[in-house]
């Protein structure tokens, strides 16, 4: 069964990634570090096909949780590693000794945001014989993640006093970088600079707050590193940022018609019957849906092409399957290639539209792609 091909397949462009990580590059300061993005399976375009490619242009790569810190370790990425959640969160006991310990030995840079986390972190890089390095997280008015900045200063001073603790960072993360107001990102920025003159200095501490809107709008030189993450697989985190740096999207995602049939005028589909047809029509099905993250909220209102026509999809998308309207398709027969996503950013069914139809973010339309979809990587 492992031989049998799967009816949906992702083309991940290696020329895409590698030409929107020398552009982002091309923003920084020659000695401003690049940390790109690789969480959540490199925003769903697959981990295991980009982790050389981004490692080779990268200086350090950033996720989010622990395990995919080992994870990328694992696979062979011998550039530093920043893990923006503590394992410290971990159940108690065994299970979080195990952990820590693993990152330690894999010299994981681990993301410190409260004290209770010193403590535990020093205790476990004693107990392997080596240091670990820390970056402090401050919140410096995003309300997520991070330590309040008039905590900061206490912080920072715990976590240089624990015995095998190093601190070698500090970041903030901001909250409307990706907005033409940018008003409260320099209200950010200058908390952030203030809570680092609270805490001594910059001194050898590696700075950095940049995320992709602010990569591409040249916040990232203010510091000694950024943080691209959408960016790097092409897609602008607003229409703000539209037209300042020309990123190539990289995924393009294709299925296969697996039925074709003739309907009557009057004849409706779908659960719920929603699209009734006012012509004889003749219709599809592509074997994809909210099983693999292609949203329910694009019942009868999206896209797809095939055979260079674009193709509506009517009645409401299954967890498995869509119906696509081909009566102005000429010829299409089963088996025949279905563009589902498309690279070009202008087109209907493109990354952006398909964010702008679901009332979200690309962010979430690529990361949602399920294991059913076959990645493959591309020039």
């Amino acid at each position: 069964m492992s031989d049998i091909k799967s009816y949906l397949r992702a083309e991940i462009s290696a020329a895409a990634v590698r030409t929107n990580l020398e552009l982002l590059r091309k923003q920084l300061h020659p000695t401003t570090r690049l940390c790109a993005g690789v969480k959540a399976d490199c925003y769903g375009h697959g981990l295991g096909l980009l982790l050389g490619l981004i490692s080779e242009l990268s200086d350090v790569l950033a996720v989010a949780a622990p395990d995919e810190a080992i994870t990328v370790r694992h696979l062979g990425c011998k550039r530093p590693i920043l893990s923006f959640f503590s394992a410290c969160a971990y159940a108690e006991g065994p299970e979080l000794r195990e952990a820590l310990d693993e990152l330690i030995a894999e010299d994981v840079i681990q993301t410190i945001v409260g004290p209770e986390e010193v403590p535990v972190l020093g205790k476990a890089a004693r107990r392997a014989g080596r240091e670990a390095e820390v970056h402090v997280k401050v919140d410096t008015g995003m309300g997520r993640s991070g330590v309040t900045a008039d905590a900061a200063p206490a912080l920072v001073r715990q976590v240089e006093d624990e015995p095998g603790l190093k601190l070698t960072g500090m970041f903030t993360h901001f909250a409307t970088s990706d907005e033409a107001d940018r008003s409260f990102m320099h209200e950010q920025l200058g908390v952030f600079q203030q809570v680092v003159a609270a805490c001594g200095g910059k001194r050898n501490l590696v700075l950095h707050a940049a995320n992709s809107a602010a990569t591409i709008d040249a916040v990232g030189p203010r510091f000694d590193m950024a943080r691209p993450g959408l960016a790097v697989y092409g897609y602008q985190p607003s229409e703000f940022l539209d037209t300042r740096l020309p990123l190539r999207p990289a995924l393009r995602l294709i299925g296969r018609l697996v039925q074709v049939k003739d309907v009557p005028a009057g004849s409706s589909c779908g659960y719920g019957l929603t699209h009734t047809f006012d012509r004889p029509s003749r219709i599809g099905r592509v074997p994809i849906g909210y099983g693999d993250g292609y949203f329910r909220c694009l019942s009868n209102r999206a896209t797809v092409r095939i055979r260079g026509h674009d193709a509506p999809v009517r009645g409401r998308v299954s967890m498995d399957q869509i119906i696509i309207d081909l009566t102005d398709v000429p010829g299409a027969r089963m088996a025949d290639e279905v563009e589902i996503i498309s690279p070009d950013p202008a087109a209907p069914h493109s990354v952006e539209n398909l964010a702008r139809l679901a009332g979200t973010i690309p962010h979430e339309v690529t990361c949602r792609l399920g294991g059913r979809i076959h990645r493959v990587l591309v020039e």
